[in-house]
């Protein structure tokens, strides 16, 4: 993982190299042009070149890096001034070493499509779909649900509902859409409605670490969203409260079955009769195993085998690539709680003219307020689609010294994914 040096160490570094001659190569449209350090104030580098003026633009941020002492080192900064033979650009306030790439990072061709799957066969399925993601992989061996055989599954679930509820379904949605506003609000979100008292309402807090609930903030949320005016929602939502209590009902849980972005129903539990134990988070978390298990049934009994398969549709916005590895963004936070460092998944590049296959390892993740970016390391490459990858994000060919190259040393600002 890449460390920032100390402010000593790295004028020091900096001093070493301007001394030395060292040569620094400076990245920019997709090529690496060599520059020499020479003048070193406490805010400004001066540097000696013979680029194409074009190239450099004052303001915009660019990446350098050299070798010192058989250690890559690498940083990011701005020009403040351009020239024909000289460049002067701001002292970089972070200097990295021990960077963790072989190979720099570009800026994505502007033909690049990647598409990317994982975790076996997806399918296109005439079911709603939900923001929620869920692979359907094996369930952990449990003593209350068996996914083998399907009429015992539905059994063990009857007799463990009637325990909580007066009512009880597995409703499916292949013959019928979402309907009612539980319905359509809980395929939405891929999140469970519970009710765990229509006294109480609506929960105001979801006590997972990964949102599990239609809470009353989410449920208010969805109201605007279907159109319903601010200053109306309070109200709907107490409207829709005060319906559940009319109904007689004193609890509810509706838990979708998730089979991977898609709610191919629910799982149903409604209590109105008073003694009842109370459908406390125990109880949920019973019915939302059940449900996970039901949605892996399906899978090894045969519902989806005659359903068209998907191969790589699951959508990927590229931030950057290099001939090792490709760093790519993706809205879904569930799919994130799925796709976890050490996940093997399958990617397609298309970019001049010619198809890519290969598998890549995840190797770590991380989330802004809007994305979440994964970082991704080609396992498998062919060497001919290796070279032409290396051709095509920089620009030349793959060469000896590049082969042994000790390591990479591309970085963003600010660093991505630990570098």
């Amino acid at each position: 993982m890449a460390t920032s040096l100390k402010k000593i160490e790295k004028e020091f570094i900096l001093g070493s190299a301007k001394d030395e001659g060292s040569p620094i190569l400076l990245l920019a449209d997709n090529g690496e042009w060599p520059v020499r350090l020479g003048l070193i104030t406490n805010d400004r580098l001066t540097m000696a070149h013979s680029m194409p003026l074009r190239l450099l633009k004052r303001w915009e941020s660019y990446e350098f890096r050299f070798v010192y002492r058989e250690q890559g080192i690498a940083f990011r900064t701005r020009i403040v001034e351009v020239k024909e033979a000289t460049l002067i650009v701001e002292m970089p306030e972070l200097v990295y070493k021990n960077l963790g790439r072989r190979y720099t990072r570009r800026k994505p061709p502007l033909d690049l499509v990647l598409a990317f799957g994982f975790m076996g066969d997806r399918y296109e399925l005439a079911f709603p779909t939900t923001e929620a993601f869920d692979p359907v992989t094996e369930p952990e061996p449990s003593a209350s649900f068996d996914p083998a055989d399907m009429r015992l599954l539905v059994r063990e679930f009857n007799a463990r509902a009637e325990e909580y509820g007066s009512e009880r379904a597995i409703v499916m949605f292949k013959e019928r859409k979402p309907e009612n506003q539980e319905e359509r609000v809980m395929v939405r979100t891929g999140h469970i409605f519970y009710l765990p008292t229509a006294t109480g309402g609506l929960p105001t807090i979801d006590p997972y670490f990964q949102p599990r609930l239609v809470t009353r903030a989410a449920f208010a949320e969805w109201l605007r969203e279907e159109g319903v005016p601010a200053e109306l929602v309070e109200d709907e939502v107490i409207r829709f409260e005060r319906k559940k209590r009319n109904e007689g009902i004193i609890s509810e849980l509706m838990v979708p079955i998730i089979f991977q972005e898609y709610v191919i129903g629910y799982v149903n539990v409604v209590n109105r009769l008073p003694g009842k134990p109370a459908m406390d988070l125990s109880v949920l978390e019973t019915f939302h195993q059940f449900a996970k298990v039901l949605s892996y049934s399906l899978k090894i009994n045969g519902y989806f085998k005659t359903a068209p398969k998907k191969s790589h549709d699951l959508s990927a916005d590229v931030i950057d690539v290099s001939a090792g590895g490709v760093l790519f963004a993706n809205p879904s936070r569930e799919l994130a709680a799925a796709l976890l460092p050490g996940s093997r998944i399958d990617l397609m590049l298309h970019t001049g003219g010619r198809k890519i296959k290969t598998q890549g390892l995840l190797k770590r993740n991380y989330r802004d307020s809007d994305l979440v970016y994964y970082g991704v390391e080609y396992l498998d490459l062919k060497p001919e689609d290796f070279r032409f990858l290396f051709e095509t994000f920089y620009g030349r060919a793959f060469s000896d010294a590049d082969a042994k190259s000790l390591e990479g040393l591309g970085l963003k600002e600010p660093p991505l994914l630990g570098d």
